[in-house]
C-alpha cells in the first residue's frame, strides 16, 4: 500500500480491514513470515522497469479481493488469496533476490 500512498492514508477503509482481518484471523507465523519476506519482495518489485503494472496487479487481485472477500464474510477466501499470493511473490521475487544475497555472502567467504 505504500506504493499507493497518495491514494490511500494509514487509516484508510483498506487497511483497516486488512488489519482486522489480520487481527483476527491469520496465524501468527504466517504474520511474521509476511514482516520478514515483504520488505524483500518489495525492494524487488521496486526495481522491475514495470513496477507500477505489478502493484497494480497485486493491489486488483489481491488487496481488493481480500478487503472485498472480508468485507462480505468471506474470510476463507481472503485467507487462501492472501497466503497463496504471498506464497507466489516470494517464489517470483524474494527467491531470486535472496539467492542473489546468499550467492554474494558465499563469494565473501
Amino acid at each position: 500500500m505504500r506504493h499507493y500512498l497518495n491514494n490511500f492514508d494509514d487509516n484508510c477503509y483498506e487497511l483497516t480491514v486488512l488489519r482486522w482481518f489480520r487481527d483476527n484471523f491469520v496465524f501468527e507465523e504466517d504474520i511474521k513470515h509476511y514482516y520478514k519476506i515483504a520488505p524483500v519482495i518489495v525492494e524487488a518489485i521496486d526495481k522491475e522497469q514495470h513496477s507500477n503494472m505489478i502493484y497494480d496487479y497485486i493491489y486488483d487481485n489481491v488487496v481488493d479481493a481480500c478487503v472485498t472477500a472480508t468485507s462480505n464474510g468471506d474470510y476463507a477466501f481472503a485467507y487462501d488469496r492472501y497466503k497463496s499470493s504471498i506464497l507466489s511473490l516470494e517464489e517470483t521475487y524474494a527467491k531470486q533476490a535472496l539467492e542473489g544475497k546468499l550467492i554474494k555472502t558465499l563469494k565473501k567467504l
